[in-house]
């Protein structure tokens, strides 16, 4: 883990600091840019909290962590506070320190914490095909809108994650005579040592796919890059952030609250449709890349909700 031998409020000795360069070098490559990002922005709220309140951040007090938690668990959601607390973990087990999270008084205020403030994370809007068909019928050819279309119809189709939809390169869709295509996902975040996966595309993603790529002049690299003020394709690859602004604007355009419309929306749509559509469980997780159903029940919540035993109830009560 870089940085977290840097701006330490207390110095390491040199066995501790060897052991941090070691793993600093074991480490390089094994964790995905996403993991890296996390885990120095997690280390760097945590120093500037340890700088205000004069405490010394490695290695961590057992009063001082839960004073932190405390601090938080008023302003940061549960997970968050968690994901801190496992960097903060990591970093004294680089500096080979006791690992302070381990200690009964922390793992009581991280129980005080969830139980105040309850562990539900808010679920970002799906955007179901119903939403995105009507969009795909007002949006225009305008490149923007080749682009939008096209994103969000791949997206959909492959159940794929922001960072996941980014990487897709020409060479990795295969395009079948039939009008539809599959594209090798080559790392997920289940899947960081690269196995890879197949998923489907469908005839309407494949021709607003087609439309979008005749614009783009694109023939190979990146498929999804973002465009200039005039329409011109920039060489790199779409961010994150362009993926969700793109599922904005096609949501306007279908009339839903985008407020809730982020990089994952297409995701919890397609995992919801697929439900309501009755496909079994085996395929629904095969289609989204699930170990297990959890995360399927979690999308899904509110349709088996209306699908439980008072809705049938109520209704055979015509209620």
């Amino acid at each position: 883990m870089n940085d977290l031998t840097e701006k330490l409020s207390q110095p390491l000795n040199s066995t501790q600091l060897e052991k941090a360069q070691k793993y600093q070098e074991a480490a390089k490559g094994a964790f995905s840019e996403n993991t890296e990002r996390a885990r120095k922005a997690d280390w760097k709220i945590f120093e500037a909290w340890c700088d205000e309140t004069h405490q010394i951040s490695l290695p961590a007090s057992t009063e001082m962590l839960v004073r932190f938690i405390d601090a938080q668990a008023v302003i940061k959601k549960v997970a968050t506070v968690k994901r801190y607390l496992t960097t903060i973990a990591t970093a004294h087990k680089v500096a080979g320190l006791e690992n302070p999270i381990q200690n009964e008084f922390v793992r009581l205020s991280v129980r005080r914490m969830a139980r105040q403030n309850g562990t539900r994370q808010k679920q970002a809007q799906g955007f179901n095909w119903p939403h995105i068909h009507l969009a795909l019928q007002t949006l225009d050819d305008s490149p923007r809108s080749l682009l939008d279309k096209a994103l969000v119809c791949v997206s959909y189709d492959t159940l794929c994650r922001r960072s996941e939809i980014i990487a897709i390169q020409l060479e990795d869709i295969n395009f079948a005579d039939d009008g539809s295509a599959t594209v090798h996902i080559l790392k997920s975040k289940t899947d960081q040592t690269g196995e890879g996966t197949i998923k489907y595309l469908s005839h309407t993603s494949v021709d607003y796919l087609k439309q979008w790529l005749e614009y783009s002049g694109i023939t190979e690299g990146a498929v999804f890059r973002g465009l200039n003020r005039w329409g011109h394709v920039l060489p790199k690859a779409l961010s994150g952030e362009g993926v969700t602004r793109s599922f904005k604007r096609v949501a306007q355009q279908s009339g839903i609250n985008i407020e809730q419309i982020s990089g994952h929306s297409t995701r919890v749509g397609a995992c919801q449709d697929l439900v309501s559509a009755g496909i079994d469980m085996p395929a629904i997780m095969q289609a989204g890349g699930w170990k297990n159903p959890e995360r399927v029940a979690r999308y899904s919540e509110q349709l088996q909700v209306k699908r439980g035993g008072m809705a049938q109830l109520s209704a055979i009560q015509r209620r």
